[in-house]
């Protein structure tokens, strides 16, 4: 699988749409030993959402992105819904940010030609750092346009693939 990005001692993979029984059973292992998803069933599930996978000097998943398609009720559109999760020990200052840029960057050039794809990513901010001024700041850095709160009370933005 290509590795299309380095940061610092990290280098992102591109596995979407070919995570292979291996891989599934690593994402399961990273996301279970630290506390992202204990279900097995939604991890496994999920393994087949993944978009990019960071992983450090030693070859261990260090951080995953995943996305899903679905249609914007309030946009009145279809996104890519992006998530991601980076161990708790590798939370440099810039690497979920160049995970999303990786992302983002593969997603707007994987179907550029179907008129039906979606228009771009859409972020709802699970984490309450983001909502800090210094993570506004990563957010807007990152593309990212702030659309208003959903119902829960969290910010949702969004990144258009072609402004």
């Amino acid at each position: 699988m290509p590795v299309i990005s380095s940061f610092k001692q990290h280098q992102i993979v591109w596995v979407w749409n070919q995570t292979t029984p291996s891989l599934r059973s690593e994402l399961i292992a990273f996301w279970r030993d630290n506390g992202a998803i204990p279900d097995p069933f939604e991890a496994w599930r999920r393994t087949f959402e993944v978009a990019c996978v960071a992983v450090n000097a030693e070859g261990q998943i260090v951080g995953v992105s995943s996305v899903y398609c679905a249609y914007s009720v309030a946009v009145e559109a279809s996104y890519w819904f992006y998530r991601t999760f980076i161990r708790e020990d590798s939370r440099d200052m810039g690497l979920a940010p160049r995970v999303f840029a990786c992302t983002y960057e593969q997603l707007a050039l994987a179907y550029v030609d179907e008129a039906q794809a979606p228009v771009g990513m859409m972020v709802i901010s699970e984490n309450p750092k983001l909502e800090t001024a210094a993570g506004i700041r990563v957010s807007q850095r990152a593309g990212l346009q702030h659309l208003g709160r959903n119902d829960r009370g969290q910010s949702v933005w969004h990144r258009l693939f072609q402004p």
